[in-house]
């Protein structure tokens, strides 16, 4: 009986709109004015900027044919102040109704709200439209809040677009959807986010405005791709100022063999000459610089390119390289990816893909990937094994260490033991400079002969035993490291390996040491399962059947492994976030062999649909005589990173917190 009312209340708004002969763009002309806090050019706005929004922000007057719209586009170009902003402001001034603001997290929500559509209502001058704060019963608040705003004839609601309880209770006409690619796209629950959505608009028919806008992110799991394509997919064509034909700037465009698009040229040394940078035109092959790009803003126009699923369904695409003067030009862009493709080196993947979703605007293809330990290798700094190298961390532009973890992997068998470990220093940008590694017990290699294996010494899993694996590895992880700087530190969180058929052993172990409270069991969560793209969890979670078990996401941490040891570092510059450092080799360690050979045991294989698309993937062993035990304990160390921020986060109420707010707690900031 309430929906039923509600959805009354609903209809009976959405008729009680004032009717306005003035465009969503001529409002905004007219009433927006623009503060430092949200624009680099305070003062009236103007579509003279980011003239390409001027018709997407067109097409929320009711009088406008479009109903569902897509919006695939590129980083930092404007669309929060021109587009969306502008459009909630004429909704609650001229074409009042129930409005709908979604982004990929509610906080993010709650954020632009306060800062951003608050400031855009106070600076146009409709703060007496909305409704004053009122405290009800149960202290619900209604009018004025952090997640809504009510004004005469409609509100405006704020929320995550994975909130499918939200978007149970509620009949909307207009919706924003923003960072529509990070949002859950279905839930067990209620199944699919976007139908879900688009539900909540079916009383409103033809009337109802839906806005899907994002920058892309990985194309297998992509929510805002299928939307631009099941749109007309228009493109903001531009007169070329050399002929004058109207073209789409385009990175890169191979025609006959000729390339098109933004250019460039480097010196001997595979650097980039700055002023050589412009634009050589698909139509007629003029070259032209950047200077001429407000000028061909102003003069452009969107076409549509390809045919709707439906009328009325629009959709634009807008790169970053599309940015007005005083936002990254095309030079920087360059720089961009000739860091993610270096002349002497491999492509840099997780670099890439951010030049093509940031700048470009466009999703980036997962691909199966093979590791390569010798590009590891090149990683080695001027420092001893066994000493945290502090110094060369500052110089290396990653600041204090922060973190010792020593990540373990058990093998063989109880009575025949083989413990491999490493320690990892962990820095203030999440950099890693490799400590020591080592094994305890002894590796047999399958080539030998059985002599060999019967005449070693075995050691034990068992504790009882003397010549146990654990008495060693606990002077391991209970010694004394020092700086290159003068300090000591020790480790603070170590990580046991206990998926295997001696988990009993292992989790004694980790019992013995509960009274210091820094040793914990490790086992790997779906280690013969592929991890779907797009799933966004956690590193680790508590085990639900021991207290002391932590289950790690191995094949999405090794995801991030693999990005961090495909990096490149040009230094000239600080260290990437993440790059991976290594000591001196010495004593048979850090050698190929021994260590950096364990790193290009296994490759990522992708799992396609029945229509070839890659929906998933996992991490295997290339074959089974390879050894792939220091990876495993890097995997380890990794996770018990995680797991120590989120101790530290928890302790200190941080939610939602970053590697970066527990450095400041070390620090003290």
């Amino acid at each position: 009986m309430s929906d039923l009312k509600d959805k009354i209340k609903d209809l009976l708004n959405s008729a009680d709109y004032r009717k306005s002969t003035m465009t969503p763009s001529e409002w905004a002309v007219k009433n927006r004015v623009l503060t430092t806090d949200v624009s680099p050019r305070p003062g009236k706005f103007s579509f003279d900027y980011t003239p390409y929004w001027k018709e997407v922000l067109d097409t929320v007057s009711l009088n406008h044919p479009a109903h569902t719209i897509g919006v695939m586009k590129g980083a930092q170009i404007g669309a929060s102040t021109a587009f969306m902003e502008n459009a909630i402001g004429y909704l609650i001034s001229e074409q009042p109704g129930n409005i709908l603001f979604l982004t990929g997290a509610a906080d993010l929500a709650e954020e632009a709200m306060e800062k951003k559509v608050d400031n855009m209502i106070y600076q146009s001058g409709l703060s007496d439209l909305i409704k004053p704060n009122v405290v009800k019963k149960k202290n619900a608040r209604t009018g004025d809040t952090k997640k809504g705003k009510e004004f005469p004839g409609g509100s405006i609601i704020a929320g995550a677009a994975g909130n499918h309880k939200l978007l149970r209770q509620r009949s909307v006409q207009f919706g924003f959807i923003d960072d529509f690619e990070n949002a859950k796209n279905a839930s067990k629950e209620s199944g699919s986010t976007r139908q879900m959505i688009e539900q909540r608009f079916a009383a409103y028919g033809s009337k109802k405005k839906i806005y899907y806008i994002s920058t892309p992110e990985v194309k297998q799991t992509s929510n805002i791709e299928p939307v631009y394509e099941l749109g007309d997919q228009r493109r903001y064509h531009v007169p070329c100022p050399c002929c004058g034909d109207y073209i789409i700037i385009e990175w890169s465009l191979s025609i006959d063999n000729v390339t098109y698009g933004v250019t460039y040229q480097l010196n001997e040394q595979g650097e980039l000459i700055e002023n050589t940078v412009g634009y050589t035109c698909q139509s007629c092959g003029g070259f032209f610089k950047e200077k001429h790009k407000s000028e061909m803003l102003r003069n452009g126009e969107w076409r549509a390119t390809a045919t709707p699923s439906e009328e009325g369904f629009y959709s634009y695409h807008v790169s970053s390289l599309y940015a007005p003067p005083g936002m990254y030009s095309w030079t920087y862009y360059v720089r961009q990816y000739l860091r993610a493709n270096p002349k002497d080196g491999d492509v840099d993947e997780t670099q890439m893909q951010t030049f093509m979703n940031l700048c470009l605007g466009k999703t980036y293809e997962e691909k199966g990937k093979t590791l390569k330990a010798t590009k590891l290798q090149s990683n080695v700094r001027d420092y001893d094994i066994g000493v945290i190298p502090e110094k060369v961390s500052r110089n290396d532009g990653n600041g204090q260490v922060i973190l010792l973890t020593c990540g373990c992997d058990l093998n063989g068998k109880v009575d025949d033991a083989r413990l491999d470990y490493e320690i990892t220093a962990w820095t203030e940008t999440g950099s890693s400079y490799s400590i020591k590694h080592g094994s305890i017990g002894t590796f047999v290699p399958r080539e030998n002969s059985k002599k060999h294996i019967e005449d070693r010494e075995h050691w034990s899993y068992k504790m009882e035993e003397p010549n146990n694996v654990w008495d060693e590895f606990t002077n391991i992880i209970e010694s004394v490291y020092e700086t290159d700087t003068g300090r000591r530190m020790k480790i603070a969180i170590t990580g046991v390996d206990t998926g295997n058929t001696y988990e009993g052993n292992a989790y004694y172990y980790v019992e013995s040491q509960r009274h210091k409270g820094n040793v914990f069991a490790l086992k790997g969560k779906d280690v013969n399962k592929s991890r779907r793209f797009g799933v966004d969890t956690p590193t680790f979670k508590k085990s639900r059947e021991r207290g002391d078990l932590y289950l790690v996401e191995v094949n999405q941490v090794k995801d991030t492994l693999a990005s961090s040891m495909e990096m490149n570092w040009n230094q000239k510059f600080d260290q990437p976030p993440g790059f991976m450092n290594y000591p001196i080799p010495s004593g048979g360690l850090y050698t190929y062999k021994n260590y950096f050979s364990h790193f290009e045991a296994e490759h990522r294989i992708i799992e396609k649909n029945r229509n070839g698309i890659g929906v998933s993937a996992m991490w295997v062993k290339k074959n089974s005589g390879v050894q792939n035990h220091l990876f495993d304990c890097r995997v380890y160390n990794i996770a018990l990173k995680d797991m120590f921020s989120s101790f530290i986060l928890n302790e200190s109420k941080i939610k939602n917190g970053t590697w970066k707010d527990v450095v400041n707690l070390f620090l003290g900031e």
